[in-house]
């Protein structure tokens, strides 16, 4: 028989809360048995099996690649565009507070 993990330690595993594993559980999404009648049990072979269905393809994939001449944003030119781009600054009015435009 292989590993086989309890309620609370596969929580651990995925970095979730018990609830969520328990949700799956009678959802019929994660399959579990009865240990001693009231002990919940989820062998390895089916948190392998519910994580490769659940786990989206990486992105080394050949669909994900962009089409020949299209440009996609990196981490580096958004954060360039977010220091360079600015939204304008409010005027202060006599009292300090934003100016509202409106004529009131």
């Amino acid at each position: 028989m292989g590993r086989v993990y309890d309620v609370a330690g596969l929580a651990e595993h995925w970095a979730c809360g018990t609830d969520t594993i328990y949700s799956l559980i009678r959802g019929g999404e994660l399959q579990a048995f009865k240990l001693g009648g009231k002990l919940i049990r989820i062998r390895a072979e089916e948190v392998e099996r519910f994580e490769c269905r659940t786990i989206t393809p990486s992105n080394d994939t050949e669909a994900s690649l962009p089409s020949y001449g299209s440009r996609t944003a990196n981490a580096t030119d958004i954060r360039l565009e977010r220091l360079t781009v600015r939204p304008p600054k409010q005027r202060q009015g006599a009292s300090g507070k934003a100016a509202m435009s409106g004529g009131r």
